[in-house]
């Protein structure tokens, strides 16, 4: 009950923040998804192409933290920053629906099929100096099987998805962004009213392969990527983003509990699905 009250007070505290700071303002956005569903690698195409508009002749993708100081305004964390000249006024979450998110013009939700988007949620918060911190202390141990962590979060990902895709103004299928990165990146550009240039279009996608992204990670000496900055993260953020790794990762057991779960797995995510 302690936490239900501190929860409905810090939400509470959170929306009239942001009510004030966003009610003037002509256009906000909103992006938000499940951990490790692309929110990233979303976030990269966008920004690699908003400053490709003002440098065309940028030679490659711009950081991790560079990316975050650019847009840097989390709305679980009520932050109210005034966007750089020339770049929106864009938030992200990964917290599921609640009141604040009312007080956006556009809502962007981007989801990966369940499978893969677990199990890279399974490293990114094991390969911590305490595994599952967030999770209940009796279960930590349970959660380093990769099968019992799919299996036990699933209904917090159907749950998120339900939700979501009700909510927003605009659905992006990480599976179809893989497939024509830059037909969906088009989509976005004119869903949000932004110029279309083709040609810088081409180049974002370009910047923001996951080959790239990791290449810059390395070099740049931020393998931690939009993990734990303080040591706290032991892996590399940046993994791979393939599809379909389930396959190789997870007993078939866990696979047919999941797509049992989940039966709108075949129609949104068809190429994945073994026959």
């Amino acid at each position: 009950m302690i936490k239900y009250l501190k929860d409905k007070y810090y939400w509470f505290k959170t929306y009239n923040k942001l009510n004030l700071f966003l009610k003037d303002k002509e256009d906000s956005i909103l992006l938000f998804g499940y951990p490790k569903s692309g929110n990233t690698w979303f976030r990269l195409l966008i920004y690699n192409y908003l400053n490709l508009q003002g440098a065309q002749n940028l030679g490659s993708t711009i950081s991790f933290d560079e990316l975050n100081r650019q847009q840097n305004n989390v709305m679980d964390r009520g932050s109210v920053f005034l966007p750089e000249n020339g770049f929106p006024l864009f938030y992200r979450t990964h917290k599921i629906y609640n009141r604040p998110y009312t007080l956006f013009n556009k809502k962007i939700f981007i989801h990966r099929n369940p499978l893969d988007t677990l199990i890279s949620a399974y490293y990114f918060y094991k390969n911590r100096d305490i595994p599952f911190s967030d999770d209940p202390k009796n279960l930590r141990v349970k959660l380093m099987d990769i099968d019992f962590y799919v299996s036990y979060k699933i209904n917090f990902w159907i749950r998120y998805f339900r939700i979501s895709v009700k909510k927003a103004d605009i659905v992006m299928n990480y599976s179809d962004m893989k497939n024509d990165t830059r037909k969906e990146l088009t989509k976005l550009v004119q869903f949000l009213n932004w110029d279309l240039d083709e040609g810088l279009i081409k180049k974002s996608v370009e910047f923001s392969s996951f080959d790239k992204v990791k290449k810059m990670g390395k070099e740049k000496n931020q393998k931690y990527g939009n993990g734990p900055k303080n040591g706290k993260f032991k892996g590399e953020f940046t993994r791979s983003g393939v599809e379909g790794q389930f396959n190789s990762e997870l007993k078939k057991e866990t696979i047919l509990f999941v797509l049992n779960k989940f039966p709108e797995f075949e129609n949104l995510y068809p190429s994945l699905i073994e026959e």
